[in-house]
């Protein structure tokens, strides 16, 4: 899914391109058929490819796409993609002031205590080496995206909290995967949301 996902994302299957047979993926991949429809039916699930019976499957433009999944936001901060960043601020600027305002009004003594634990972990996971792999298994990462589900759940409003945790996971993601000078520049843009 993930191979296919990147094709995607550099230009290789762009929208309106049908994908090959399941045949013929299954043996340019060394995967069985099976894994195959699997990935299929991922990407079918997360708006990137449409499934016609019979014909076969054709990626999808890019508005279809459930961009607030982690997989799909992890491969396009991957392909470094800016825009999606820009959307993503904007969404935070609007929703995540109002989170942080219910969260000050309803905070009780144990979730204010989780959300300083929090804290403390992002700092110190911010100390330490970054690892390789995956962007989702940075420690920077899983500790800056804990921070920010900790306030939505102290705001006590489960839809504006399904809402903000895949914003705090894009925003965490981005910055991982940006090189300093945009780093700091994707820093100064948080700061003026906040």
């Amino acid at each position: 899914m993930r191979d296919l996902l990147q094709e995607i994302l550099e230009g290789e299957l762009p929208p309106g391109e049908w994908l090959p047979s399941e045949v013929r993926m299954s043996e340019e991949r060394g995967v069985s058929r099976t894994t195959v429809r699997g990935a299929v039916e991922a990407l079918r699930k997360l708006g990137i490819l449409e499934v016609r019976h019979g014909r076969g499957q054709c990626v999808r433009a890019e508005e279809d796409w459930d961009v607030l999944d982690e997989e799909v936001l992890a491969a396009i901060m991957g392909a470094r993609r800016l825009d999606l960043v820009r959307e993503i601020l904007d969404c935070q600027a609007m929703l995540e002031p109002s989170a942080a305002a219910l969260a000050a009004r309803r905070a009780t003594d144990a979730a204010v205590e989780e959300l300083a634990s929090r804290h403390e972990e992002l700092v110190r996971a911010a100390g330490g080496r970054r690892r390789r792999g995956g962007a989702l298994e940075d420690p920077v990462v899983a500790a800056e995206i804990e921070f920010h589900r900790s306030v939505a759940r102290m705001a006590g409003n489960r839809p504006l909290q399904r809402m903000l945790m895949p914003i705090g996971t894009a925003l965490a993601l981005a910055r991982r995967e940006l090189a300093a000078g945009e780093e700091e520049a994707l820093v100064r843009a948080l700061r003026r949301t906040l």
